[in-house]
């Protein structure tokens, strides 16, 4: 309808857009619109909740209101227990610790073997050096005769009639970082004859004879005689009836052994045999004492083969 000034109406056709809008706003059902979203969603994504938003439908007020997830503050929303992440078993550190532990258990278990070891050769030796010690003492005061012949080079005219002058026992420890416990046993005695032998060699054979001397241990004296030129001619030795018979006993861990090394002990000259450690005890002890008198003894038969 044409306004009264001549102008065009615009008012009309507006109030008639906002009642259509009213209707359709009155008309819209807010529950089937989210079904079919729902619906699209769950064909093409798999079933999960719309993250769409709508706007909020009149409650009937006689029904009580039921909460959704955006109305719940986020302090009251339960919340999800998360695993706390684990570190695997392998991985480089994990192998070297391994190969740190297997290793350090290695070395208790050599170190305890060999520390029983120890103790073994420590008794042992502990069992000689009581033996040896006491001995010595009783045959320092008795001073017997020694029942054996001691023959020097190819000569017929051995040291006989000896007789049993001082011996001696020491002993010699490990340090306490090497585990402690004996390490060797230590016993000299001296046997002494009546008389003396005079032996003459040629030049070229006096150091020859010299050095041998020196090696069995033998107390002498050298006599030169030399020319004008001073020349070495000839020597005369004279060799006293006196024998020093030395021993070492000691532990072998290697070979699982007690050695005895002796020099002078049966005959002039250096020995070495052997002895398992548990086949020390005072029967075998006693056996060796007879072996010293020079007297018959079965110390032999216990020796290692």
């Amino acid at each position: 309808m044409p306004a009264a000034d001549g102008c065009e109406d615009v008012s009309a056709p507006l109030d008639a857009d906002a009642a259509a809008l009213l209707a359709d706003i009155a008309a819209f059902d807010i529950d089937a619109a989210r079904q079919r979203v729902q619906e699209i969603d769950a064909r093409h994504t798999g079933l999960r909740r719309s993250n769409t938003v709508f706007p909020q439908a009149e409650a009937d007020p006689g029904l009580p209101r039921v909460p959704t997830p955006v109305d719940v503050p986020p302090a009251a929303r339960p919340v999800s227990p998360v695993e706390p992440q684990k570190s695997g078993p392998g991985g480089l550190l994990g192998q070297l610790r391994a190969e740190v532990a297997s290793r350090q258990q290695h070395v208790s278990e050599l170190t305890r073997e060999q520390g029983a070891v120890r103790a073994v050769f420590d008794r042992r030796l502990r069992q000689v050096f009581d033996y040896l010690h006491e001995l010595s003492k009783q045959l320092n005061y008795l001073k017997p005769a020694i029942n054996r012949a001691y023959f020097f080079l190819d000569s017929n005219d051995a040291f006989r009639n000896l007789t049993w002058q001082e011996g001696f026992t020491d002993l010699r420890t490990l340090s306490q970082t090497e585990g402690g416990g004996i390490e060797r046993v230590t016993f000299s005695y001296t046997l002494r004859g009546p008389g003396e032998r005079v032996l003459e060699r040629p030049g070229p054979g006096v150091e020859r004879l010299r050095k041998m001397l020196f090696d069995l241990g033998l107390r002498f004296e050298c006599k030169e005689i030399r020319n004008r030129q001073r020349e070495l001619e000839r020597a005369v030795f004279t060799v006293a009836d006196e024998i020093l018979v030395q021993m070492v006993w000691r532990a072998d861990p290697d070979k699982g052994a007690v050695v005895l090394e002796s020099r002078n002990l049966e005959r002039l000259g250096h020995a070495v045999v052997s002895l398992r450690p548990e086949a020390i005890d005072q029967g075998v002890l006693d056996e060796f004492g007879l072996l010293l008198l020079g007297r018959e003894n079965r110390f032999r038969a216990h020796l290692m083969r």
